[in-house]
């Protein structure tokens, strides 16, 4: 694609950048049949490559119109175009930085400049989050409220002890996530138990921060690009040196694995960044050489598109459930998105809901008595969609650990 970019409305290194990806992309179109949204609106300019002439458009004359803005924001940043294009257009960070130039020209309206930066504010605030959905969990004690509500909460469970026999266990760093460990700590309470059983230990990680990704994504690149700092010599600091750091919200994993390419050379956390991200891991991929027996249950996966587009794990989930006796009776569909897409169910409403009506459609088709997910946002989005349980698969698995040691003859010889 040839280009003449306007020098004067990005820095020069969003300038080379941009450049450099709009350039690589050669219009074919392999991207339009992984597109969640050009498959649901059927819109050119709500496809990747509709929207890639959009932002060249924009960057070559200077200027952000609101045909720009509605595309660009209608996108989920899911990654599959990514993962569909044969040529490797860095399509997810052309958009970041277009939604950088977006917000900085200040073309939104004011009523949703306003509702942007509440959500940015109100996102990370640790205690406003857990008092609101600790009310939302006590509220979904009640059937009538609860089918009022926007998601689904699981209440909490106790952690009970966590013993590790082995002597020397291994240890890794294991991250709460902002709204994880309020919206669902059952989640990093059973990821901190199956490792026990696996002779893990798990280390906390004290005055954890945001990834950064919220800011980021939302736009406001420089508090993005803050909180990442800030986290990354939090981890640095937090020991024990070279231990794996783990998450099991699969949007913050993939956001760490990628924080090399915000910290380009000449940054003076070029070096930890590239460090810190070498060290990150999926909850998912510990249990590739681990295996947690459980009793049998009928189980839908569905594979959020940060573990499968943004980090390749296509099928550990799967997997994992399969050795330990569950049964997988539907994955979802190949490169489709939930609508959760971080703040994108409470942006885009109406498009969120379409697109988590066909995910559920697809996952409950032969009756599962669960789904598990590897991500908060589409945990809580796909649960707000159906009757069918919706659990994080690591709480789902140490619930049928348990229920196996409580009745071990409830697995069939094998």
């Amino acid at each position: 694609m040839k280009t003449n970019l306007d020098p004067n409305f990005l820095a020069p290194a969003d300038l080379a950048r941009a450049d450099t990806i709009l350039r690589s992309c050669v219009h074919c179109g392999f991207c339009t049949d992984g597109c969640p949204t050009y498959q649901l609106l059927g819109d050119e300019n709500d496809s990747p490559r509709g929207r890639i002439y959009l932002i060249k458009d924009m960057f070559e004359t200077g200027q952000v119109n609101a045909a720009q803005v509605t595309h660009l924001d209608r996108c989920l940043s899911c990654r599959n175009c990514e993962t569909n294009c044969p040529s490797g257009v860095a399509y997810t960070d052309l958009l970041d930085i277009a939604r950088g130039a977006i917000e900085q020209q200040q073309t939104r309206r004011v009523t949703s400049r306003v509702g942007r930066w509440l959500l940015r504010r109100g996102l990370g605030l640790p205690r406003l989050l857990a008092a609101a959905f600790s009310l939302a969990r006590q509220m979904g004690r009640w059937p009538g409220l609860a089918k009022r509500l926007p998601v689904r909460l699981s209440q909490k469970r106790s952690s009970g002890s966590v013993v590790i026999t082995q002597p020397t266990p291994q240890k890794v760093l294991l991250l709460a996530g902002c709204v994880q460990q309020a919206a669902t700590p059952n989640v990093n309470l059973a990821v901190e138990q199956l490792l026990a059983v696996s002779g893990v230990e798990v280390v906390r990680v004290a005055k954890e921060s945001c990834c950064g990704a919220l800011n980021y994504h939302l736009g406001d690149h420089a508090a993005g690009l803050a909180d990442m700092r800030r986290l990354l010599h939090t981890l640095d600091a937090a020991g024990p040196d070279a231990a794996p750091i783990v998450s099991s919200a699969s949007g913050c994993g993939v956001t760490l694995k990628d924080y090399p390419s915000h910290f380009p050379v000449g940054d003076p956390d070029h070096e930890l960044a590239h460090r810190i991200a070498a060290r990150m891991v999926d909850v998912v991929e510990l249990f590739n050489d681990h295996t947690i027996k459980a009793a049998p249950m009928r189980v839908a996966v569905h594979t959020p598109c940060t573990l499968s587009s943004g980090q390749q794990l296509v099928t550990n989930v799967a997997d994992v459930l399969t050795r330990a006796g569950i049964d997988v009776v539907a994955l979802g569909p190949h490169l489709a998105c939930c609508g959760s897409a971080g703040t994108y169910s409470v942006l885009q409403p109406k498009l969120a809901r379409a697109l988590q009506a066909k995910m559920v459609t697809a996952l409950t088709t032969h009756s599962p008595e669960v789904i598990v997910t590897a991500n908060i946002g589409c945990q809580m989005h796909l649960g707000a969609g159906t009757d069918v349980p919706v659990l994080h698969w690591a709480e789902l698995l140490w619930q049928q650990h348990e229920a196996l040691l409580a009745a071990p003859d409830l697995v069939p010889d094998r």
